[in-house]
């Protein structure tokens, strides 16, 4: 991710959207491949089978992975307030503005963690669906998740991160209140569970570019990481 945005300064929400995205399409790919792993070897294998095909693909993948020249983003970066200002992870620890971002991102992570991973539940015991169709929905929803990282990080450059987060929250908000509220029937449930779907893949596309934007990119893997705990916690 890091690697990414330092060669598409001007295009970092829609470059993050992409390789965040193809972060949730994993989940979709991956479902079958584990499932078809468990039925014909058992849990142990599957897990090794599984860190067989990551550890090829990562180190394979990492080899065509390089950073741009050092003057590269002097002659790219256009609308970019921290040229020349990147902070370390201790630095940046240091202000206030670090803590209101990881707050933020732990509350937009924690609706769509809570929905994603009760979806076909929510389906079954709340819109009285069969079992089948509340499975296909949570495919449909794994696609929303997707497309909604790269539709709101690029959106988030041509109007800027802090009125794409403003967005989410929104919609997040309201379709979490009618899951509460309404009678849920298929049309409800997928409605409001997609929209918190949609919105959570954003809240990963954007947050790692508002922590570059505010902090550089040059410590960005780094910086990311401290931010990402929040994600973890909200789980």
């Amino acid at each position: 991710l890091s690697t990414c945005v330092k060669w598409f300064p001007e295009k970092k929400g829609f470059i993050t959207g992409i390789a965040v995205g193809a972060f949730g399409l994993g989940s979709l790919v991956f479902k079958s491949v584990i499932q078809f792993l468990l039925h014909s070897k058992g849990v142990s294998q599957t897990f090794f089978y599984l860190g067989v095909i990551y550890i090829t693909l990562s180190v394979i993948g990492a080899q065509f992975l390089k950073n741009p020249p050092t003057n590269y983003n002097n002659t790219s970066i256009k609308n970019t307030s921290n040229i020349g200002n990147n902070f370390t992870v201790l630095e940046m620890l240091k202000t206030r503005a670090f803590y209101l971002i990881w707050v933020m991102f732990l509350f937009g992570s924690m609706s769509g963690l809570l929905i994603i991973g009760n979806a076909k539940d929510i389906g079954i015991q709340l819109a009285r669906l069969e079992p089948a169709v509340a499975s296909n929905a949570v495919s449909a929803i794994a696609l929303f998740n997707a497309s909604g990282r790269l539709i709101w990080g690029t959106l988030s450059d041509k109007i800027g991160r802090i009125k794409v987060v403003f967005l989410m929250f929104t919609i997040t908000s309201i379709s979490m209140i009618l899951l509460s509220v309404l009678s849920l029937n298929y049309i409800t449930f997928f409605a409001c569970v997609s929209g918190i779907a949609f919105c959570f893949g954003g809240f990963l596309a954007v947050f790692p570019i508002i922590i570059g934007d505010f902090y550089g990119t040059k410590n960005l893997g780094a910086n990311y990481g401290i931010l990402y705990q929040a994600y973890g916690i909200s789980a």
